[in-house]
């Protein structure tokens, strides 16, 4: 199935549950409200804001679905702006910016357009409520006929409606249950913007493959990170070169106004902010539904995969996610039909570019399929001791890679490919690991999401050995051992010489994991000067596990250390030196060892 076709069905789902708009109508942000009497008189224009922490947003509403605005003035039915709908904005400076007086409150005033943006509103209204039998219609005709853009300023109405998306509503005006009910809500407004005729050329629809009106335009897609905030498109044909054989705009790839309603409104549910079903791997805002007649059963498995690729700090809720979808990729019995391992399950990845959208990957599949890929994930990102408190993000792994952790310094690509690996199983990208060695090697930080990515790709990606969870004191990898060798030898030198500002981790890591045969030999003839201290001190115990240590790991390796090391072998050598830096010697091993100590640990 196609995304587009996956993106009509699911929009039919979410139209039963509630949870889209009526076709035709399109969710938006509206932050005010115009109150009339029945003869068009403005009783009040009152904000229509929400707290979401600690800001006041414009509240999310059903509203006739919004035209396709790019450089022309084209403006909506029964809503919109209040350079549109009242003739006035807010005044602005140069930059672009409002400007406010002496109380910091907005200043109203005009642009160049809001004449001819208000004008054009008037035009359409006059037009479309000419036949208006309906009390709420009247009245917002009668207000256009009548209002002018200083009665803002004249009458004191509020500045925060400034700029705002504005609705209509009769005062007094309520549904069955007592809620305010808007004059684009009541049934001859529905009945209104409903019966408007198709007006596109009639084609074969790519996504339904039944003949119908072509959208010339498809509406705008919100909420992807980084994209546009009035909307970016998917499909769009915006430049001639884009264009053939004489067709134009959406021509090129007929979709139907339906089926381009449809897919849009599916998206921009599934990116809204509260949705459950959106997540953000780098520059890709990730998408996820469930293919199922069953609201429940498609509710669970989404919850579960949210919960899956945006885990929480909460142990007791990790845990539950964690069996549940063990138990799905084992085939196992669950609590009830909702964790079907055969249901359809669509994973969409996207990025912006420009006034477009880029499909980062689209991977379909089913729920079992993917929860396999998950726990895969997961087991292949183990360590001992755990850099997770629980189970990790692949989000997470990317702040490793870029400098100085900032989300702007993350490679565009890179989620994308991640992302692409954790749900399919495919080797994880080699940007991954280099990236990793290079953040090590320019900040000298070797902690456990380092080592644990390093072993994820080794173990993933080469196959040919596993690095365990652990510290592995037999495996023969010469980078491995020449991790924990380096580990043992700046322990021997922290315990040899304390307080040092530096160690030879923060002089030499990179050369050795590098250049092995020119680094070592260096500093294992420091090693045997730094034991010598340490026995003539009170380490005489502790010097002699740390020698047989170092001479235990140089066993396992030949003469001839390496000259170089691979990508992949660094990231043994990175695996190697955490599992040793980090691994608790026993007690039995010191003679009078009253404790168990880190072997690379200060004390």
């Amino acid at each position: 199935m196609t995304i587009l076709t996956a993106l009509a069905s699911l929009y039919d789902r979410l139209a039963d549950a509630g949870e889209a708009p009526r076709p035709r109508y399109s969710v938006e942000k509206i932050g005010a409200e115009v109150v009339l009497d029945e003869e068009g008189n403005v009783i009040r224009i009152a904000p229509k804001l929400v707290t979401e922490g600690t800001r006041r947003i414009a509240a999310s509403l059903s509203v006739p679905a919004a035209v396709k605005r790019t450089a022309g003035i084209k403006p909506n039915r029964l809503w919109d702006k209040t350079a549109y709908v009242l003739g006035i904005t807010a005044k602005k400076d140069e930059g672009g910016k409002p400007i406010t007086d002496d109380e910091g409150r907005m200043v109203p005033g005009q642009e160049k357009r809001t004449a001819a943006e208000h004008e054009a509103f008037k035009l359409l209204h006059q037009d479309l409520l000419a036949d208006a039998t309906d009390p709420g219609l009247i009245a917002m005709r009668r207000f256009l006929e009548t209002w002018h853009p200083s009665d803002f300023a004249a009458r004191g109405f509020p500045e925060e409606a400034l700029d705002q998306n504005i609705v209509f509503r009769l005062d007094g005006d309520t549904d069955a249950s007592g809620v305010p009910l808007y004059v684009h809500e009541r049934p001859a407004a529905v009945e209104l913007i409903s019966a408007e005729e198709p007006c596109g050329n009639q084609s074969l629809c790519l996504v339904t493959g039944e003949r119908a009106s072509i959208a010339r335009l498809h509406p705008s897609i919100k909420g992807v990170l980084g994209a546009q905030s009035s909307g970016a498109s998917i499909v769009s044909f915006n430049l001639n070169a884009f264009e053939s054989y004489g067709k134009t705009q959406g021509e090129n790839a007929p979709v139907s106004e339906r089926a381009a309603y449809a897919y849009t409104t599916a998206l921009n549910a599934l990116l809204a902010r509260d949705s459950g079903r959106n997540v953000r791997i780098g520059d890709a805002t990730v998408v996820f539904w469930a293919e199922t007649q069953n609201p429940k059963a498609a509710a669970t498995i989404e919850d579960l995969l949210f919960g899956a690729l945006q885990p929480e700090d909460d142990d007791a809720a990790n845990l539950k996610i964690r069996a549940a979808l063990e138990a799905v990729a084992k085939g196992q019995a669950t609590d009830g039909p909702e964790l079907d391992p055969q249901t359809r399950v669509y994973i969409l990845g996207l990025a912006p570019n420009a006034s477009r959208l880029s499909i980062r990957f689209w991977n379909p599949g089913t729920f079992g399929d993917f929860a396999r890929q998950i726990m895969r994930f997961w087991q292949d990102l183990e360590l001992d001791p755990a850099p997770w408190k629980g189970p990790p993000a692949a989000w997470s792994l990317l702040y490793e890679t870029a400098i100085q952790r900032k989300a702007e310094n993350i490679s565009p690509l890179l989620g994308g490919e991640l992302m692409r690996a954790v749900l399919t199983g495919a080797p994880y990208p080699r940007p991954l690991l280099s990236s990793v060695v290079g953040r090590i090697r320019a900040d000298g930080e070797i902690n456990g999401r380092r080592a644990a990515i390093c072993r994820a790709f080794v173990n993933r990606n080469i196959g040919q050995e596993v690095i365990p969870v652990g510290l592995d004191p037999d495996n023969p990898n010469p980078a491995y051992r020449l991790g924990r060798l380096f580990a043992v030898l700046e322990s021997i030198q922290r315990r040899a010489l304390p307080g040092l500002n530096a160690t030879i981790k923060d002089r030499y890591f990179a050369a050795a994991s590098s250049t092995p045969a020119r680094v070592f030999p260096v500093l294992v003839k420091n090693a045997t000067h730094h034991l010598a201290v340490m026995r003539k001190g009170d380490g005489g115990g502790l010097a002699h596990w740390l020698d047989s240590q170092m001479g235990e790991i140089w066993a396992g390796l030949e003469a001839d250390l390496p000259r170089s090391l691979n990508l992949e072998d660094q990231g043994r050598f990175v695996a190697g030196y955490y599992h040793q830096r980090w691994a608790r010697k026993k007690a039995d091993e010191t003679e009078g060892a009253e404790e168990l100590i880190d072997a690379g640990s200060e004390e």
